[in-house]
């Protein structure tokens, strides 16, 4: 399995974070000056941006931006870690045009009073698919989310809801770093969101988690991670 999708199609720069201020900004050192970056995800990512960390950035100066950099990857245990989580959704519409039995893909497509990253037909069955960017690893165990997420929470809810109604519905976790060996939701951070996605795979809602490599300017497929998810009475291997 092998997809490849640009980091940006901006200049790449190399850099070394220093400080977050707040959850869109920020603060890294490019050829010993400081500079202002946009956080592309507003997880809490506490264990990746630590000070002195290697970074990649792009450069995209614009009239209507705050800053003229965004922060791609960063360096941890030797490995890149994106963090930019609308990378997530690129990387899923890949995976999902690779399917012998998708067409008809499309990307926000509307259900109802929300909307949905992806939709498409599977044979002859209309499907949704929510995707979700991972990057946390504890453990070489993928995780999500880092902090408790409503919205990603109301999303499983919306999957559940068009399931009920006849559609094909998935979710797909898309880790953007190499070194996890199996998936699993984060239920110590937000059980609810784990509940939920118990409940999704007992239904019989598609739920996959596809692990990438970087190399410093591609992101890359490389295999599809085992998914366990947690319920109240028991742990079940999808």
């Amino acid at each position: 399995m092998t997809m490849k999708v640009k980091l940006s199609k901006y200049p790449l720069v190399n850099g070394i974070f220093i400080s977050r201020p707040n959850r869109f900004i920020a603060k890294v050192m490019i050829n010993q000056e400081e500079i202002a970056a946009h956080v592309p995800n507003t997880g809490r990512m506490s264990e990746l941006l630590v000070s002195g960390v290697r970074a990649i950035l792009a450069w995209n100066p614009g009239p209507h931006r705050k800053t003229d950099y965004t922060l791609l990857l960063v360096e941890k245990d030797g490995h890149w870690v994106s963090v930019n989580s609308m990378l997530a959704n690129q990387i899923a519409y890949e995976f999902l045009k690779a399917q012998a039995d998708v067409s008809e893909l499309k990307q926000e497509v509307t259900y109802g009073n929300s909307r949905f990253d992806l939709a498409c037909l599977r044979g002859s069955h209309y499907a949704y698919y929510e995707v979700k960017s991972v990057n946390l690893v504890v453990n070489e165990i993928a995780m999500f989310p880092d902090a408790p997420t409503e919205r990603g929470a109301k999303h499983l809810a919306e999957l559940i809801r068009a399931h009920q109604e006849g559609y094909h519905t998935g979710v797909i976790f898309v880790v953007q770093r190499n070194d996890a060996k199996s998936f699993q939701p984060n239920q110590i951070m937000d059980p609810k969101f784990s509940r939920l996605l118990g409940q999704c795979h007992s239904l019989g809602i598609e739920i996959r988690a596809l692990s990438c490599d970087i190399d410093g300017v591609n992101i890359e497929i490389i295999s599809e991670l085992p998914v366990t998810v947690l319920s109240e009475e028991t742990v079940k291997e999808v």
